[in-house]
């Protein structure tokens, strides 16, 4: 079951290309609910578990990520079934759809890679694995905004890649004297095990490194600007990944040299963690106020939750756990965001919020999704966001309070800024219906995304908060 993740995201990748578009789209959603058990199980095996041949392994905090990875990966891929099905009816060649499952299962392939691994060197490769994979991606449509978007992310990310890459080697320098030159000197399991032995300075320089090369590509400011034109551009179920699971993969790998910091007794590392994580937070909630694109609007809420979840990991106890569940709703609540801007896309043809009206009355159903997926958002009860947001914000005010208003200041300005931008689009004089030629699993997928939020908030197995609890003690030693 441990290798399942692995071989039923590259059988998708085979598949895709023995089949036309159609045919894998139910392909697919065979493979997601395999992806999505074995995702399950994994995340609910005890203890830490590493496999072939120590290159991968398992812990509370990869297994929180993959558990998001696979849980929204399924929900994108009944979305993508209805998607390719209402964009080719409306004119898009079948043909330009040829290759979308092959990116998209690679691209997935590539996080699992670099989620499970235990060698930071392997973890690297998974991740600019994922660069490659979602430029094509980001490119589907091969408008002149679309080309610009995907190379202005590759250019952008590929820097931060290659400083994530600097991180790397100077661990390996530090490792190495201890363990020699070997594979053994990049383990996670191994560094973290002599954290205390290690020269501190060469520690907590990769540290840096890590956090503004992987901090790029998890949209962290002001490395940030790749992120709203990627999002924007891309088709909207690859914006969902893109935002709910991509970012956390990224943050993965600045966890990973925090986590090394901290079990070395290094600090002050949590200080930068947490200004990059504040400057995030705030710069996102002010951006949020001025955008003229709902997707460019999402990206940047994305940019502002992966600032609440840093300044959470940061603050350490409640925080900690609050961010980390935060992983999870904030994947599910932005897939919905992203869905109900698919649905208004595939039927009005238009980016421009000003160019978007009376949503309710055209496109009630959407409409009401897209409602409901800005209150998850934000945090509203009843919605699982609100506990996450919550814990986070009582646990930074518990370690200090004039940091946990900033922190709600920002959180509020970026309320402020989605309904402010968004209740424009909802209200208006037209009348027409629009919606009909919709597939109706673009509006079954996002309706019971923010189900399975609202039933989050009443009930959260005691294993899943068990495994959440376990990954706080591990980033806090």
């Amino acid at each position: 079951m441990m290798y399942m993740p692995f071989l039923l995201s590259g059988l998708g990748i085979l598949l895709s290309l023995s089949f036309d578009v159609f045919k894998m789209s139910y392909f697919q959603i065979l493979l997601s609910i395999g992806i999505f058990v074995s995702g399950i199980y994994i995340f609910l095996q005890d203890g830490y578990l590493t496999y072939m041949y120590g290159i991968f392994f398992t812990d509370p905090i990869n297994c929180l990520m993959l558990l998001t990875v696979s849980f929204l990966e399924l929900f994108v891929s009944l979305y993508s079934f209805g998607y390719i099905r209402t964009e080719t009816a409306q004119g898009v060649p079948k043909r330009r759809f040829r290759y979308y499952y092959f990116w998209k299962n690679a691209f997935i392939l590539s996080m699992f890679v670099s989620i499970l691994s235990n060698n930071l060197g392997v973890y690297w490769v998974g991740l600019e694995a994922t660069t490659l994979a979602t430029a094509f991606l980001i490119a589907f449509y091969r408008s002149k905004e679309s080309y610009e978007a995907s190379w202005k992310y590759v250019m952008m990310c590929s820097i931060g890649i290659t400083l994530g890459l600097f991180a790397v080697v100077l661990l390996y320098y530090a490792t190495a004297k201890l363990y020699g030159e070997s594979l053994s000197s990049l383990s996670f399991v191994n560094i973290i095990s002599v954290a205390n032995s290690l020269d501190k300075k060469l520690l907590f320089l990769s540290f840096i490194l890590a956090l503004v090369g992987f901090g790029t590509k998890a949209g962290f400011a002001p490395m940030h600007n790749w992120l709203p034109d990627a999002h924007s551009q891309a088709p909207s179920p690859i914006s969902a990944l893109l935002s709910g699971v991509l970012l956390n993969t990224a943050l993965l790998g600045v966890i990973r040299f925090y986590q090394i910091n901290q079990k070395a007794g290094i600090v002050y590392a949590g200080k930068f963690l947490l200004f990059f994580g504040t400057l995030t937070l705030f710069l996102a909630s002010l951006l949020m106020l001025k955008q003229s694109e709902y997707k460019r609007l999402f990206a940047y809420s994305s940019m502002e939750n992966m600032g609440v979840i840093s300044l959470g990991l940061s603050m350490g106890g409640l925080a900690t756990f609050g961010a980390l569940i935060h992983i999870l709703f904030h994947a599910l609540s932005k897939g919905v965001l992203f869905m109900a801007a698919g649905n208004i896309l595939s039927v009005l043809h238009k980016r421009k919020i000003n160019e978007v009206k009376a949503l309710f009355k055209g496109m009630k159903r959407s409409a009401f999704i897209l409602t409901f997926g800005l209150a998850g958002i934000s945090g509203f009860p009843p919605f699982s966001t609100f506990l996450s947001k919550m814990y986070t914000i009582v646990g930074t005010v518990q370690k200090s309070p004039l940091l946990g208003m900033v922190m709600l200041l920002s959180i509020s300005l970026a309320f402020a800024g989605l309904f402010y931008q968004m209740l424009p689009m909802l209200f208006g004089e037209e009348s027409k219906e629009k919606e009909k030629n919709l597939h109706p699993l673009m509006l079954l997928v996002p309706a019971t995304m923010l189900i399975t939020l609202l039933v989050f908030t009443f009930y959260l197995p005691q294993d899943f908060l068990k495994r959440v609890w376990d990954a706080v003690h591990e980033i806090e030693y």
